[in-house]
């Protein structure tokens, strides 16, 4: 499958898709590419994979392996170093997000012509440039679905710093999405990838801003996905399909979500995980859960076109009369539930070593940055967020009873 939409960035998508990615990295100029991975990926030899695939037909003359789960300062200006030394035209990703994040700030310190991120502490992102890197990013199933986004996180951890850029930019050109770049994971991965993933393609359709219909058809693909496969996945990880749909609704789900201005999850998760060097993953669908219970979701839409767009499965709770958003927060819970009987994926901040006594700085952090009046953004709404996601809480005794009917009704499938 191939897809070419809107903002530039096309797909690969398919068993094949790097091998067929060869002659679309040539055509796109790339004469003398740079290579950024992660640690893991390289470690589990999906870098040697990628390589094999390519067949010494993509010039790759400098490597920048290694980078560590967070991107740092260093490792961007180490990076930009070896892509100037190697008199690189373009870059190609594979792995999670920190190597995406490495990535995309050389790309924009190249545009502006710089070679410390410092002096971004004095000047903002240049607006005009002739300069163009062709970005190509190959993600793996450690993938958090920045790859189709513009926001950047930078960590100087001399200084205790971050640096955020959002800037077109940092725009990734061709995302290539093969199964071979799919590894056996713990069932508590899984589970925290693909959770991650579902929280993101929600948020995207029911956040207050009206998607565009590209976010809402990758939003309601991811949500297809995952209610198909996501728990085929966790008993069955071996099987290559059900690792590679996961894989692909993270990235679509990402695409979806990060074409919206952050919301209230991703601005605690970013602090939270900042502070406590805890998975950005498992922070973010730790506060989507509670957050579902305690706002209203703006899913303007019947049950009827909910069914229509995400199919009838056991997942969707459609009762009397409801509203979209009850619909989705119901149905939300319901899988979360389900998907609890299966693997103890992490779903209280205490587990993460979150302490309950940061909790007001942490919100009155994110209370003072700019933003339009919203009460996501008041003092009180984000404590009570905070409190109920940070211990796990004790099932009632009906509800006990509705988890043991729902292990034999997934036992009778």
């Amino acid at each position: 499958m191939e897809y070419n939409f809107e903002r530039d960035i096309k797909f690969l998508v398919g068993d094949k898709a790097l091998r067929r990615s060869v002659k679309e990295i040539n055509n796109m100029g790339c004469r003398r590419v740079l290579l950024i991975c992660d640690e893991m990926s390289d470690r589990v030899g999906q870098l040697k994979d990628m390589m094999r695939q390519f067949n010494n037909e993509v010039n790759v003359v400098e490597k920048v392996k290694r980078i560590g789960d967070i991107a740092t300062v260093e490792d961007c200006e180490k990076t930009l170093r070896a892509y100037k030394a190697g008199e690189c035209d373009s870059i190609l990703v594979l792995g999670k997000k920190s190597a995406v994040a490495v990535a995309k700030a050389v790309k924009i310190m190249l545009k502006d012509g710089i070679s410390l991120i410092s002096n971004y502490r004095n000047f903002t992102v240049n607006n005009i440039s002739s300069v163009r890197v062709p970005l190509i990013v190959v993600p793996t199933n450690l993938s958090s679905g920045v790859e189709a986004g513009n926001f950047v996180r930078i960590y100087d951890v001399v200084d205790n710093n971050i640096f955020e850029f959002n800037t077109s930019f940092a725009q990734t050109n061709l995302i290539i999405v093969d199964p071979i770049m799919t590894d056996t994971m713990p069932p508590k991965s899984i589970a925290t990838a693909g959770l991650h993933a579902l929280a993101m393609a929600v948020m995207s359709i029911t956040g207050e801003r009206e998607p565009s219909p590209l976010s809402e058809a990758y939003s309601v693909t991811a949500i297809k996905l995952l209610t198909e496969n996501l728990k085929k996945c966790v008993l069955q990880n071996k099987v290559k399909s059900f690792r590679f749909r996961v894989l692909l609704a993270s990235v679509l789900a990402g695409y979806a979500y990060w074409q919206t201005p952050k919301d209230i999850i991703s601005e605690l998760s970013d602090r939270i995980s900042d502070r406590y060097r805890a998975n950005y993953g498992n922070i973010f669908l730790i506060l989507f859960l509670n957050y579902t219970n305690l706002h209203k979701l703006n899913a303007d839409f019947d049950s009827d076109k909910l069914v229509n767009l995400i199919g009838e499965n056991n997942y969707l709770v459609i009762g009397n009369i409801k509203s979209g958003g009850n619909i989705v927060s119901d149905s939300v819970n319901n899988y979360y539930k389900r998907l609890k009987t299966y693997v103890d994926y992490v779903d209280c901040l205490e587990d993460l070593g979150v302490k309950r006594e940061d909790f007001v700085d942490i919100a009155q952090s994110v209370v003072s940055l700019p933003h339009e009046d919203n009460q996501e953004y008041t003092f009180s709404f984000i404590m009570e967020l905070l409190d109920k996601s940070f211990s796990r809480k004790d099932v009632p005794k009906d509800e006990k009873e509705d988890v043991k009917v729902l292990e034999e009704e997934e036992k009778a499938e």
